[in-house]
């Protein structure tokens, strides 16, 4: 399980991970708007780590992606659970340097 520790990781986990599955797809920013009935406005605040997706979006996203939603949230986990080990290997790197100048 996850902890999330920065609700900045949450967000460029959910950021990447949108962006990433629909340059798989070859699909717009437009053609996922319409694919998943969001505005294409919406699914640019997404990715640019602007918005925070709502329960309905990610249902909406997933459908828009023509991947069942468990795999969405999956995928999602996966990617937020890299995103915290990074910041916490980032943590333990400046601890370090900060002892180093001491």
């Amino acid at each position: 399980m996850v902890k999330i520790q920065d609700p900045n990781s949450l967000i460029q986990a959910f950021r990447h991970l949108l962006c990433e599955e629909r340059e798989k797809r070859k699909l717009s920013q437009s053609e996922l708007a319409k694919k998943s009935g969001l505005s294409r406005q919406c699914i640019a605040l997404f990715e640019g780590g602007q918005r925070v997706p709502t329960f309905f979006s990610l249902f909406s996203l997933a459908r828009g992606l023509d991947m069942p939603v468990t795999r969405f949230v999956s995928l999602f986990m996966n990617k937020l659970e890299f995103y915290e080990q990074q910041d916490q290997k980032l943590l333990v790197a400046d601890s370090k340097k900060a002892k180093w100048r001491l």
